[in-house]
């Protein structure tokens, strides 16, 4: 009950955040009878647990792919830099994405989410791979949310098309 009330908080606060916010360019690709619609984001994407706090995690995305066949799956591709002092741990339950209506998603549990190393000392990258179950027909912002400790440590923004 006090996660699904801090999910909630959470997503409302986002949603406020991502209409304000400067939204990135990305691209489309799409090649004849191919399964995927691929769009890339580089800039680096940050947020903190509080304003005004110091930003601990860095992601930037580099695959960003919708099956267009069957039910909508979306995989984020992105390395994640820890900015903190302390190490992180990587794991699917530490994510979460945002849409443009609110609402939010956890990972697929039954996808090959992987985060490499899991283990992210401060100073250092992991790369990562989660994937998300999309509603049919969606396109717009997508956040990825990377919660610790019940604190949210880190945001980033890309464009789904």
């Amino acid at each position: 009950m006090r996660r699904a009330l801090w999910t909630v908080c959470g997503a409302l606060l986002l949603a406020m955040l991502v209409g304000c916010s400067h939204k990135e360019q990305t691209t489309t690709e799409q090649s004849g009878n191919t399964a995927t619609s691929e769009a890339t984001a580089t800039a680096e994407q940050a947020a903190t647990s509080a304003p005004g706090g110091k930003q601990d995690v860095a992601f930037t995305f580099n695959d960003v792919a919708v099956t267009t066949s069957g039910a909508p799956v979306l995989r984020l591709g992105f390395d994640l830099k820890n900015n903190g002092q302390d190490p992180l741990l990587c794991e699917e339950g530490d994510f979460s994405l945002q849409l443009s209506d609110g609402s939010s998603k956890d990972p697929d549990s039954g996808a090959e989410n992987s985060c490499d190393p899991d283990t992210i000392d401060p100073g250092s990258s992991a790369k990562v791979t989660m994937f998300f179950d999309l509603p049919n027909g969606y396109s717009g912002p997508v956040t990825l949310v990377m919660s610790e400790n019940g604190a949210v440590v880190g945001r980033g923004t890309t464009q789904v098309q």
